[in-house]
């Protein structure tokens, strides 16, 4: 059968049919079209920002190694199905860190996102909790970080007295 424009005339016209199911959706024509035209869209976060982009939790591995970029290791924990035995396993993504703001232990959120580069495929959301802040909350107050000497960090205590 040929389609015409009385067949697509026809085609629209059910479709701008009111709906006879109990719990009526609004009417949308195009899936590229938002629900309500009234609302608008937020701004993306940066140029390289996917509209549902995938967020993950993760832990800066290696920083300051290449530019704008950060290696941040995100853990999966899974359930072997024979054993019921838990499991954490470890993926590296490289992160598009635009600011370079992290540091080695920082736990951040990171999303999916359009190719920055040939392996580029995330983007820094947030710094959940930095190195520091992890430091101080387990060892105390102006705890020292392991390749931090001990002399500077007592001087910049002294500096900020």
């Amino acid at each position: 059968m040929l389609r015409t424009a009385s067949t697509s005339a026809r085609a629209i016209a059910r479709a701008l049919q009111p709906c006879t199911c109990p719990h009526p959706a609004p009417l949308r024509l195009f899936s590229s079209s938002p629900a309500s035209p009234s609302t608008p869209l937020p701004a993306p976060a940066s140029r390289y920002t996917l509209p549902k982009g995938l967020e993950l939790k993760g832990t800066v591995v290696a920083a300051g190694r290449m530019a704008h970029t950060v290696t941040v290791s995100v853990e999966r924990r899974m359930v072997n199905h024979k054993t019921l035995k838990e499991y954490s396993q470890h993926t590296k993504y490289l992160v598009h860190d635009p600011a370079a703001t992290c540091i080695v232990g920082d736990q951040v959120k990171i999303r999916n996102c359009r190719p920055v580069s040939a392996r580029k495929r995330f983007e820094l959301v947030t710094v959940v909790k930095g190195a520091r802040e992890r430091l101080e909350s387990h060892r105390g107050p102006g705890a020292v970080a392991e390749g931090e000497p001990a002399a500077a960090t007592a001087a910049q205590a002294q500096a900020q007295a």
